[in-house]
């Protein structure tokens, strides 16, 4: 109930608020789009992503190479675990030891369950975990997969941070091109995007990862170096204070 109020309180007060605010922040391109083509001013929208801890999220100095397909995301439509499941059946087929981890918790989560053993994936659901375990599980994990789309409902991926927590760890990405997913992860330089609700692409990608040593090694290195690069904590949040005290000071 206040999720709800709060969303008609908004949308009642959207009009006001695109007035007189002296700054939108966009934590994408495709959400500051979004924002500008339901009336919010392009001149005073601007696109800043927050980043991650590139000291805390970092390769280890040993890494645990695993058979392991990681997803962690909440288990609603939005995330696409059905299709990883579906995807996974695949996989499994190529590749007996591969295995699915998942990491998260939603409404999703009996039926995801159900259809996982209906098809006989080998996969295991852990529910929701600390921050600390789900980077325990990316520095084991061989793919990082989260394939969102869009919903039903219209709800899309605006950006992503645990793929750009994935990444640091220097962990390659298997996604979607959804939303802002692109602008997260690189596609055939950190890792594989396929067009949404395609368990076949989907698998194709996983095992191509899975099964070319050269090819994981580049987009593990290049995955690392993209974070670094463009999602650095502390050097993101600099950049937003700065922009913080040019609106102070009037400019």
């Amino acid at each position: 109930m206040g999720a709800r109020r709060l969303g008609r309180e908004y949308l009642q007060g959207r009009p006001a608020l695109q007035k007189k605010c002296a700054l939108f922040v966009s934590c994408s391109a495709y959400i500051r789009q979004r924002g500008l083509e339901i009336g919010y001013p392009a001149e005073r929208t601007i696109v800043h992503s927050i980043g991650v801890d590139v000291e805390w999220f970092k390769p280890p100095a040993v890494r645990r190479r695993e058979k392991i397909v990681l997803f962690v995301g909440r288990l609603v439509e939005k995330k696409g675990c059905a299709s990883l499941i579906e995807a996974m059946a695949r996989v499994q087929h190529c590749d007996p030891a591969a295995e699915l981890i998942v990491i998260g918790d939603g409404q999703l989560r009996p039926n995801y369950q159900a259809r996982a053993a209906a098809l006989g994936v080998r996969c295991r659901f852990f529910g929701t975990q600390p921050s600390n375990v789900v980077r325990d599980w990316m520095a084991r994990a061989a793919v990082f997969c989260v394939p969102s789309v869009i919903a039903a409902s219209g709800d899309t991926e605006g950006f992503g941070m645990v793929f750009i927590e994935a990444q640091a760890m220097g962990l390659p990405v298997v996604s979607t091109l959804s939303g802002g997913i692109p602008e997260a992860v690189k596609h055939r330089e950190t890792g594989l995007l396929v067009s949404e609700r395609d368990p076949r692409a989907l698998a194709e990608a996983i095992l191509q990862l899975m099964q070319d040593e050269d090819l994981w090694q580049r987009y593990s290195v290049a995955g690392r170096r993209h974070v670094v690069d463009r999602f650095n904590l502390a050097r993101q949040t600099g950049r937003l204070e700065d922009v913080f005290a040019q609106l102070l000071e009037g400019r």
